[in-house]
Formats: structure tokens, sequence, C-alpha cells
């Protein structure tokens, strides 16, 4: 304690800027010459190391159908989207065995001097181990670059990929078509076979069962039942109109009147013939009774001729009247005879109809097949016009080619020689102050400023727990040194300054309180140690798993209980670089749970160091829950025999970083 005080009343030492430029601009001239003689020894030899040339080739990758090449049934189909698997699938097949085979072939590359003596398996591994196919950028463009000591070769190279990369794809899309037309004449033979059939078997059917067909793709048997009707209802018309006439010729002449003006009787020729004599007498007679009276033996001669002919045209009438009669009876036999012939036909169509139904079947599968055998004759036109490879157009093509590189790729002279210039400059400049630091002489003593002193810290901090649990704010940030007497130096103070030195330079970041006494022992040392964290100006973050003290504040218990989320337990204090995780409201700690350690581990990601404290070291500590965690454990024990049980305890659970601080002298001091 003596010692640690006297320390630190020692002078410190600080760099004295001055002194190390000046050592610099002293030994600028050697830093030059040394920088120089490096740069002109890499130039040397780069000289001799072989330049790479790199040629590169552009593929864009894109659906491509015009209305020419496509199938007729496929011109309104929707293309196909490109997404980056697909680009990604292009570069594997670029990079494949067979699209370089396909380019060592097409390009005739086996007889350049380059693979000379090489077998297929070396020229396609050197290709690979040069060849370069990447995306560019989030683009549809793939780029084929190829590295050479040639520059022509590398062209050649990079073309003869992308070349057969591109032939490849079509083949691709071409040997789907020639499969498909394949498949297309297997089943057209098949459905030829199958329509002969079918249209052999409605054949057999109608001859067998009589169903055949006449004029209008009609059957016999209702053509027949159409002509027989037809016929039965113009006999029927002609029997009626007949009888009508004979009926009206003898109701004339029952009557007593002339029977002359019935047109049957009128197209008798007798009756021509005696209605014109009679009209000759009538005219006779009438130019008589301008002479001669009635009773005058001339009159009565001519109208006994007349009478005579009327007595004729009655005759003739009634043989009208008789032919029209025989008439209607020869036509009522006919209807007769029809209706006859009508009824057989119907019994017929009866059976014909019956019959129908499987013609029907037989005609609508012999019709669906011969419409599949159409489809089918139509799609394989199609793909057949479409399996020469000029017909394909892949989904891929060459937007730019290779053209042999001026400039070398590789090496990089300009940036090797800046690189070996920079490196020399950096390692002599360091040298030089590395060494002005080691002799001493750019360190100059200064006195060393005194440490302002700490108030009681325990005291502090519970006058501000208590302020804000009144104010509902979060939990308290670590109190900060304020003006006022120092206490002595004490041990458990320089392992605090110990642990904080380490921290700083990052050997530690995780720290783990535990103690062998009780509870508040290693509370009050997580603040101070935290307190030491904040003034070196690291964030940190402390967790409360041991206090037991249970508040309105969100906090570990509620967070292992699910009863809260992670960041409701984090709450910041004033300074941004100090958080703290209270215990809870809960009774207990849940200790089935991992979010434990997932907030350890997303703590760790944002602040610089975290502090855990898990009170006394027993049954019902809290330190098991942190066992998964890499860190280092603090274990504050006093001058006991339960410190060597403690460490061993500890280290049971995993923990290989125990470091046991003894508090012997703090407890004394506190009694």
């Amino acid at each position: 304690m003596n010692d640690f005080a006297s320390g630190a009343d020692k002078a410190e030492e600080n760099i004295d800027v001055s002194v190390i430029f000046r050592a610099l601009v002293s030994k600028l001239l050697r830093i030059g010459f040394v920088t120089v003689l490096l740069l002109a020894a890499a130039y040397a030899v780069l000289l001799f190391v072989p330049k790479l040339y790199e040629s590169r080739a552009e593929l864009l990758v894109e659906p491509r159908s015009t209305a020419y090449t496509s199938a007729a049934s496929n011109q309104n189909a929707e293309t196909y989207y490109i997404d980056i698997a697909t680009v990604a699938s292009q570069i594997e097949l670029i990079k494949s065995r067979d699209t370089i085979l396909a380019a060592l072939d097409a390009a005739a590359l086996r007889d350049e001097p380059a693979f000379a003596g090489m077998s297929d398996s070396e020229v396609i591994t050197d290709i690979v181990e040069n060849l370069a196919v990447t995306q560019e950028r989030a683009s549809r463009l793939i780029s084929v670059a190829y590295l050479h000591t040639d520059p022509d070769l590398a062209a050649r190279v990079a073309n003869a990929i992308a070349q057969a990369h591109v032939q490849r794809r079509a083949g691709q899309q071409i040997s789907d078509t020639v499969d498909a037309t394949a498949w297309l004449e297997q089943e057209i033979d098949r459905l030829r076979e199958s329509v002969v059939g079918a249209e052999r078997a409605i054949a057999d059917f109608r001859v067998q069962n009589d169903l055949f067909t006449g004029s209008n793709n009609e059957s016999l048997t209702n053509q027949q039942l159409s002509n027989f009707s037809a016929q039965i209802t113009a006999a029927n018309e002609r029997r009626n109109a007949a009888q009508s006439r004979a009926q009206l010729i003898r109701s004339l002449l029952e009557s007593g009147q002339p029977v002359g003006g019935v047109s049957d009787v009128q197209a008798s020729t007798i009756v021509q013939q005696l209605s014109q004599e009679m009209a000759r007498l009538q005219g006779e007679r009438a130019q008589q009774a301008a002479t001669f009276l009635p009773s005058h033996p001339t009159i009565r001669a001519l109208d006994a001729q007349i009478a005579e002919i009327n007595t004729q045209i009655s005759d003739e009438g009634r043989r009208v009247a008789q032919a029209l009669e025989a008439q209607a009876q020869i036509e009522a036999d006919l209807e007769r005879s029809l209706q006859a012939e009508l009824e057989r036909v119907k019994v017929t169509a009866g059976t014909n109809t019956i019959e129908g139904v499987t013609l029907a079947e037989l005609e609508r599968e012999a019709a669906a097949q011969r419409e599949l055998l159409n489809a089918y004759l139509l799609r394989f036109t199609e793909a057949s016009a479409r399996s020469d490879m000029s017909s394909a157009l892949p989904d891929v093509r060459i937007v730019s080619a290779a053209v042999p590189a001026t400039t070398p790729a590789s090496p990089r002279t300009a940036l090797v020689l800046l690189a070996v210039g920079g490196v020399a400059m950096v390692l002599q400049v360091g040298g030089v102050i590395f060494s002005e630091l080691l002799s001493g002489r750019a360190l100059v003593e200064r006195p060393a400023r005194r440490a302002e002193p700490e108030t009681d810290r325990e005291d502090l901090a519970e006058a501000m727990s208590v302020d804000a649990e009144i104010a509902d704010l979060p939990a308290p940030q670590p109190p900060l040194p304020i003006s006022g007497h120092r206490p002595p130096v004490t041990l458990v103070d320089t392992e605090i300054e110990a642990l904080a030195a380490s921290v700083l330079a990052g050997l530690d970041r995780l720290i783990i309180v535990a103690s062998d006494n009780n509870e508040q022992e290693s509370l009050d040392f997580a603040e101070r140690l935290t307190a030491a964290f904040v003034n070196n100006g690291q964030s940190v973050a402390e967790i409360d798993a041991a206090s037991g003290r249970q508040g309105i504040e969100l906090g570990l218990t509620d967070l292992c209980a699910e009863g809260a989320e992670f960041g409701d337990v984090v709450h910041r204090g004033a300074d941004e670089r100090f958080a703290f995780v209270p215990w809870g409201q809960g009774a207990r700690l849940n200790r089935n749970t991992e979010r434990m350690a997932t907030l350890v581990d997303a703590l760790s990601d944002i602040y610089e160091v975290i502090v855990i404290v898990t009170g006394r070291v027993g049954m019902t500590s809290s330190l098991p829950l942190f066992a998964g965690v890499e860190g280092k454990c603090v274990l504050l024990s006093s001058t006991g025999p339960n410190s060597a049980s403690a460490a061993r305890e500890i280290a049971a659970l995993g923990f290989d970083d125990v470091r046991v601080v003894v508090t012997a002298e703090r407890q004394s001091e506190v009694a």
C-alpha cells in the first residue's frame, strides 16, 4: 500500500514529439535513399515477372422470342422472369467442363503452343485456374475474363468459351424440341391406328344395323319418314279436293242448274264443243226471234236443239263427277297404303334411335381421337420446323466480344512500387521512432497530476437509487469522482486499477463478480469497477444478478420469465456510455432459460465492457447461469478457508480465468 502511494507521487514520463521530429529530419536522406533503392530492386524484380494480359467477353442473359420462331400456340405466352439464381446458374454452366471442352473443339485450342503436349484434363485445369466468370454488379451481364501471357490467346479463349456457352444453351433448347418431336411422332402413329379403328367400327356398326346416311348427312329412315308423311298429306289433300268438286257438280245437277261454269266440267273437251254449239244456236235463235214469234217452228226447233245440248252438258257433268269420285277413291287407297308404310318405318326408326346411341358414342370417340391427332400433327409440324440449330434463340447472347489487351493486368507495376515505397517509408519512420523511445531521448519527465478524490460511493449510489425510484427514472449510472479528500489506496483499489488496465488494453471484455462472503460486497466492488471503466472513457453495461431487490422497473427476472423484451430491461443513464440491467420485479431468477446468454451477447456487441454481479457463491448463486459465457471471473474472498473451495467450485462451472481478490484489508477498514 505504501509502495502504491509513493508511486502515485512520482513524476510521469511523456514523449517529446520535437525530439522524434528532429531525429526523422536528420535521417531523412537515409530514408529516401533506402526507399529509392528498394523501389529500384522491386522494379528490377518486376521486369522478370511474366506479364499477364486479361481479355473479357460479356454475355447478356435475357429471354429471346419472336413471332417468327415461336410456336403458333405460344404466341401470347409470357416471357419467364430472370432472377439472380438464373444468372448464377448461367455462370456455373460457363465454368463447367462440358462448356470448356466445347470451346476447345470449336476454336481448335488444343493446337496452341501454350497447350501443346497437355491432356484434356490438364488443359481444362489450366483454363479454369485463369478463368474468371462474374456477374456485373446487380445486372444480367456476365463477364467472362481470361488471363494469359499471350493477349491474342487470352482473347481467343474468352470468345471461344462465350460462344460455346451460347451454342450449348441453344443446343439444350433444341434438344428439348427434338425430344418432343420424337415423342409426338410416336403418339401420331398410335393415334392414326386408333382413328382408323374407330372409324372402321362406325362403318361396321352402320352396315350391321342398316344405319345408312342419305343426303344432308341424314339417315335413310328419317328421310323415309319425312317423305311418307309428305305423301300422305298430299294424297289427303287431293282426295278432299276431288270429293268437294264432285259433290259440287252433283248438287248443281240436282238443283237443275247448269254445270258449265264448274272448272272441272269446263275442262272437258266434249263440254267445250257443246258449249260452242249451244252458243251458235243461241245466237241464231236471237236472230230468228227478231223475225218470228216464239211459237214459230224455226224458233221451237232452235229451242229443242239448245235443250238437247244442255242435256248433253249435264250428262257430261255427271261423268266428270263420277271421275272425280273415282280419283278421290284412288287417293284414299293411296293414303291408306302410305299410312301403313309409315307405321312400318316408324317401327324401324324406333329401333334405329336405340342403336343411334351406340353409334353416337362411337362417333364421339372417333371425333375425339381425330381432333387429338390433328392437334398432334400441328404440333409435330411446328416442332419439326424448329428442330434446326439456327431456329433456336437461346436465353443468352454475346454483347461484347473479347479483344487482345494492350496493357498487362498483372503485375500492376505502379501499384506495386507505390506499396513498396509506402511500406519502406513506414518501416523506416517506425524504426527511427522506436529507437528514439528505446534510447530514452524522446522521453521527458513531468510532475504527475494528483487524482481527484472520490466521495463515499455507497452513500451516493443509495441516494441516487432513492431519487430514481421517486422520479420513476432509469437506473442510476455509476457516480463520477467529485472533489474532496481521497481515502488511502487499498489492495482492492489496486485490483480495480489492474482490471481497468487489462480491459483498456483489450485483454478482457467481460467481468463476472462473485463473492464467498455476501452479495453486498460484490455489488460494491462492481460499482467501483464500473466507475473506473467509465472514467477511462469506455462504454459499460452492468447486470445485477445478485441483489434480489425488487423494484418497479423491468429487469433480469422479468426477462428470464419472458415477461419483458430485451430492450425493456436495459436502462441507460444520463451518460450514454453506461447502461444498467436491474434485478427487476420478480422474486427469483428462472434458471431454465437461455435468454441470459443472449442478453450478454447482445450487450457485448454494443458496449466495450460487460460487468455481471452474481453475488455469493453457493446453491443460490446465479453464477451457473453464465457458465457458457467467456470472460474473467473475479472472486472476492476474505482470508479464510472458503477461498480455495469457492475457486474450485467456480472452475468446475467452466470458467478458465478465475481471479481471487482478497478483501481482508477492506473488511478490517469497514469494521
